[in-house]
């Protein structure tokens, strides 16, 4: 069952406030990570220990299938955070049994680079291996915003009505912006069957996703949007907008969009709602 939670009132776990690897943090500090510390990605370890004895292992790749050099974050209250290996795998031992949200960061470059969200619940016990690597892609629309309403299209012809007032950053999850600097929208469009995510909480068909930054920036009231690329969606269909939410570790529901005289448009009161992750999926 897909977790949907509402816009407003979301509640804010510890996070994942260091760029260290294999660290338990706690992410007591409150800050965003910049995504600029550079690291080796020379020794994965297990993230730190813990009293579970459950396991998850993976592989994070680029799209050319070349292995991805990333900062693997496990988090529910607290985050488990590693490295890759040279072959890009990683590996949690000894995982608690929760409901956790796992990402993988490029440190060197948020502003470029997508960061890939889900959500898994893990259980005692458990030796999960994910069956597809999880893929890290570039952006191929990346933004500076200007003051005020913007009109902007970006990768896969979605065009946004982006309103600078809507955005709210995570406060232990967003990249960090140094002061004068620009915020931004980043984007790239993923074929539905080259997500890389396991996506086990999402029922339905997934027509369409996206790769969005500034990562887990949240839009209160949700980006309206339209795009001519319908998906194979027919004429009065609609799709269910969801995206992908850090701090409350599930899927915000963005509402819906239907497809009329030929486009895919948001309805009203509905657009997307957080800069993740973000799927159409026909229930």
């Amino acid at each position: 069952m897909i977790r949907l939670l509402p816009l407003l009132s979301l509640p804010l776990f510890l996070a994942c406030g260091d760029a260290s690897d294999d660290t338990a943090g706690s992410g007591s500090d409150g800050g965003a990570t910049d995504g600029g510390a550079a690291s080796d990605g020379g020794s994965a370890g297990d993230g730190g220990t813990t009293g579970g004895t459950a396991r998850l292992a993976g592989r994070v790749i680029k799209p050319d299938g070349s292995p991805a050099n990333v900062q693997m974050r496990l988090c529910a209250e607290l985050c488990r955070s590693i490295m890759t290996e040279a072959d890009g795998s990683f590996e949690y031992t000894s995982v608690e049994a929760a409901h956790y949200a796992l990402e993988a960061v490029n440190l060197a470059d948020q502003k470029t680079v997508s960061t890939p969200l889900d959500f898994l619940t893990i259980e005692d016990g458990a030796d999960i291996e994910l069956a597809e690597p999880i893929i890290s892609y570039d952006y191929v629309t990346v933004e500076d915003l200007t003051d005020g309403a913007n009109v902007l299209t970006v990768d896969g012809g979605l065009r946004l009505w982006v309103d600078q007032s809507a955005m709210t950053p995570s406060e232990s999850n967003s990249p960090y912006l140094a002061d004068g600097e620009a915020d931004y929208v980043a984007a790239v469009a993923v074929s539905p069957d080259a997500i890389g995510l396991p996506l086990e909480e999402i029922e339905g068909e997934i027509v369409a996703a996206w790769f969005m930054g500034r990562m887990n920036v949240k839009l209160s009231p949700p980006w309206t949007f339209t795009t001519d690329d319908t998906h194979g969606l027919a004429e009065g269909e609609s799709v269910r907008i969801l995206g992908a939410d850090y701090d409350s570790k599930g899927w915000l529901d963005g509402g819906t969009a239907t497809v009329t005289d030929g486009a895919l448009t948001s309805d009203e009161g509905s657009g997307i709602p957080v800069l993740s992750t973000v799927l159409f999926v026909r229930e």
